[in-house]
């Protein structure tokens, strides 16, 4: 892994890491939520300090390059995320349907 991309690893989880705990002051995002993008940034510094994980990682999954690995690992993570806020958004949808339909059901018996 490159030098450039090791300190690319490490400034952009600083980044996330000053953008999160800035959002979590000002009560702008859930605790559960900035634990993952905590978490998340941590790995790329655990990558960026330690490359001989990523490379260790590749080889033994068969790519090419440590940095395909870590691309290949930031969409697998980032697809998971998301299809987890998915289903968290699908279960409040249904929740706000039930909401809506139990109010729309008592104001009529008024």
């Amino acid at each position: 892994m490159t030098l450039t991309l090791r300190a690319l690893l490490i400034f952009f989880a600083a980044l996330v890491f000053f953008f999160v705990i800035r959002k979590l002051k000002r009560s702008q995002m859930r605790v559960l939520d900035s634990m993952f993008w905590l978490l998340f940034s941590l790995s790329f510094v655990i990558f960026g300090i330690f490359p001989e994980i990523a490379l260790f990682i590749s080889s033994e999954l068969g790519f090419v390059s440590a940095s395909n690995f870590v691309f290949l690992y930031v969409i697998a993570v980032l697809v998971v995320r998301d299809f987890s806020n998915c289903l968290r958004l699908s279960k409040q949808e249904e929740r706000i349907n039930g909401l809506a339909q139990s109010i729309a059901l008592d104001s009529d018996d008024s």
